[in-house]
């Protein structure tokens, strides 16, 4: 399992804070037997790999990176170069995004925080109820 986290300008400190909250249930729920937690920008500022044992601590263990623009697609594009080739991806962010990109050849799940308005174009949406 992939996951992205958005750390563009745009988050702050609670948002931040409740997408390592979703970072943790997943963990919690599904039981991944690997993740690549990777944060993102303009770039993938940040790659942290966990195992099965290494998942349970990953909200504590984690260093969340970024602070620029925000350019989803640079995870599609880093996934490719690393060869990353989870069986899906969980990417989580305010949704203040201008270009989502079409390279997605895993399914995504967009999570999106404070802005209920805001559907990815591509993949399946959720909202992070305020």
């Amino acid at each position: 399992m992939a996951i992205g986290v958005d750390t563009s300008g745009s988050i702050g400190g609670q948002a931040l804070a409740d997408f390592l909250s979703e970072v943790k249930g997943i963990a919690e729920d599904v039981h991944p037997e690997r993740v690549d937690l990777m944060y993102w920008d303009s770039v993938v500022a940040g790659h942290e790999e966990y195992d099965s044992a290494t998942v349970p601590n990953i909200v504590m263990s984690t260093q969340p990176k970024g602070g620029g623009g925000t350019t989803p697609t640079c995870v599609s594009v880093f996934m490719k170069e690393k060869n990353i080739k989870p069986q899906a991806l969980v990417m989580l962010t305010d949704g203040c995004i201008g270009d989502w990109g079409d390279d997605w050849d895993i399914p995504v799940l967009w999570v999106i925080a404070g802005n209920n308005n805001t559907t990815a174009p591509m993949g399946k949406t959720i909202h992070i109820k305020d």
